[in-house]
């Protein structure tokens, strides 16, 4: 496995020396909270379009974003099960994830369950790398994933899929979508069914690895999911918008409780308006709810997660080189039935300001944050970064910023256990500052890009000795971003390596070791190519090692996987496509003790009319 590691590491390298692509004048929100093109922007992003989703027969949200630079991804027995997010080696709650520009509501342990978002109903998907607390708050350390749901333009366009595959997977999904200048408007919706395959590996007696118990059977899992996104522009230029996911179903698991029943929602409207020329505000209102109602021996609920959401932003163009933005944001985060919880609710207010400009061939980035939560008091974050143009061809940027993450409500109000405290009102929120620095060229037909960047994490919360989370811990974490992307001989190639070095600087036994469940390198190579009416598309994925524990003792092996899609286009209105996953039945585990799926194919029809 190192010498397939070691190759892919210089076939990376290569590949960001020898290509090079035009400029990507694609627009994203996330890296300011403002419109940008990606070569504009100051952070090192990444963006997940429809029609990468659509190529790649993309099935879920972690499998998009495990492509790319600074992810690693853990599951815990395949679709529909507890899928967690690495983003640069921080902690799976180190990841804020928006919808619509609006945070999506967490679980008790204040992380976001990506494995129930439909992609189905996604139009695209933002990810910026490093904090970004200055501008969202908390949840922001190893960076922000944004997710767009589909909106409607032109002619009324109806669309229609059906699919089955291995496991007994069933799809289907359908939508209808239109619009013109001044109104837009998309409906759609889903349903998946699977029955699913054993999720744990029959390790289980071990303690603390996988499940903990022996149930061969499979883990079957369904999801219901609908997305409304319906706006108008008046003739002054205001707008507004509403939007709608939701999600509900039910996840079968090994274990201590063996059924969830699922539900997550989100809703919102957003309003904007010119004041001046050079003054728009923009408002949002919104509500998150997740319910999760567990089912078994020692089944715990932490039903209907509700936060609700304000923000108002207000920005000024001071002339064409510089943007000022002052904004305000609220949030009310509750748990109406908490299993005991000795508090169920707290809510934080914030200010937040950021300066983007250029002067010739330099361009900055300026963000403040001050955050005033009931719970932990106020918190302030900030960001600095610049970038100038060496030549024409090649650019260097260079950032610092802070970021934290409050404490989880579980961590903070847990009822005790038999008198016994497991909960710790006093808990600080975590804490981080990170430095980075980014240099990225076009040469000779070929566009790349390499990041490096360290990561410094105090007051990581842990558990003591009598099980009782304190701020105890804390990590370095150290890494190198390669990608890039070409066309050659029509065959459009991209590719990315990721090295990086999670390391655990608490202090104790476990001082040195590698953080749990961070592949230290991933290497992915992507290929389509168009063949008129066919159209073919690989994705070679390669992960290195990762320890499943503190102690690293439990050392989970690395492995490589090839995925294959075909497509052929019937006629202008149908096509049927077929993607077979994990092709060579590679073996391998992300979480201990739980098993990952093998070779499965998924066949599918897909009808979409042209819009003329």
């Amino acid at each position: 496995m190192k010498k397939t590691i070691l190759a892919a590491s210089i076939a990376a390298f290569l590949l960001t020396q020898t290509i090079a692509f035009a400029e990507d004048n694609t627009m994203i929100v996330t890296a300011a909270r403002a419109a940008q093109t990606t070569d504009a922007t100051l952070a090192s992003v990444s963006v997940i379009t429809k029609e990468d989703i659509d190529r790649y027969q993309f099935k879920t949200v972690a499998e998009a974003i495990n492509s790319l630079p600074g992810v690693v991804i853990s599951n815990s027995g395949g679709l529909g099960k507890q899928t967690s997010i690495f983003l640069r080696g921080t902690e799976s709650n180190h990841t804020q994830i928006l919808l619509n520009g609006v945070k999506l509501a967490t679980n008790a342990f204040g992380a976001p369950q990506i494995e129930h978002i439909p992609l189905n109903l996604i139009d695209r998907i933002e990810l910026v790398r490093g904090p970004q607390s200055s501008l969202y708050g908390s949840g922001s350390i190893g960076g922000t994933i944004q997710i767009f749901t589909k909106k409607g333009s032109g002619n009324i366009t109806p669309s229609i899929s059906v699919g089955f595959g291995t496991h007994g997977t069933k799809e289907t999904s359908f939508g209808i979508s239109g619009g013109d200048a001044s109104s837009w408007y998309s409906l759609s919706g889903g349903y998946t069914e699977t029955d699913g395959f054993n999720g744990c590996d029959g390790r289980s007696g071990t303690l603390f690895i996988g499940c903990f118990a022996t149930e061969p059977d499979r883990d079957a899992y369904r999801n219901a999911n609908a997305s409304l996104r319906i706006g108008h522009r008046f003739e002054n230029n205001a707008e507004v918008e509403f939007f709608n996911l939701y999600s509900e179903g039910e996840s079968e698991y090994d274990g201590y409780f063996n059924t969830t029943d699922f539900l997550q929602h989100t809703f919102g409207a957003t309003a904007s308006f010119d004041v001046t020329n050079t003054w728009s505000i923009k408002s949002t209102l919104s509500q998150g709810r997740m319910e999760a109602d567990n089912k078994g021996a020692f089944a715990t609920s932490f039903a209907d997660n509700q936060q609700d959401h304000f923000s108002l932003q207000n920005d000024f163009q001071i002339d064409d080189e510089h943007l000022l933005t002052i904004g305000y944001d609220y949030e009310d985060d509750k748990i109406k039935e908490s299993n005991g919880f000795t508090e169920t609710s707290r809510h934080s207010t914030a200010i937040f300001a950021q300066l983007l400009g250029e002067y010739g061939s330099h361009s900055y980035q300026l963000a403040f944050r001050n955050e005033d939560n009931e719970q932990f008091g106020s918190h302030t974050t900030g960001n600095i970064a610049w970038g100038t143009a060496i030549s024409n061809n090649l650019r260097l940027t260079a950032s610092f910023g802070t970021a934290f993450v409050a404490p989880a409500l579980i961590d903070l109000y847990n009822a005790p256990f038999f008198g016994f405290p497991t909960s710790n009102p006093d808990l600080d929120p975590e804490r981080s500052k990170a430095f980075e620095l980014g240099l990225a060229g076009r040469h000779a037909n070929v566009n790349w890009s390499a990041n490096i960047y360290r990561t410094k994490i105090k007051d990581l919360i842990m558990l003591d000795s009598l099980f009782i989370p304190q701020n105890i811990s804390k990590a370095v974490i150290k890494g190198l971003e390669l990608q890039a992307e070409t066309e050659l001989a029509g065959v459009h190639i991209d590719g990315q390596f990721s090295w990086m070095d999670p390391e655990n600087k608490s202090g104790d036994a476990n001082n040195g070791n590698l953080l749990a469940r961070r592949a230290e390198q991933t290497f992915t190579l992507n290929a389509y190519k168009s063949l008129g009416n066919f159209s073919l598309a690989s994705k070679v994925f390669i992960s290195g090692r990762r320890f499943d524990n503190a102690a690293n003792t439990r050392r989970l092996a690395g492995f490589a996987t090839v995925d294959f899609v075909g497509a052929y286009k019937i006629n202008n209105d149908f096509t049927a496509q077929v993607k077979v996953s994990n092709l060579f039945n590679e073996e391998y585990e992300t979480v201990a003790g739980y098993n990952t799926d093998g070779t499965n194919i998924f066949f599918s029809i897909n009808y979409q009319p042209v819009n003329k």
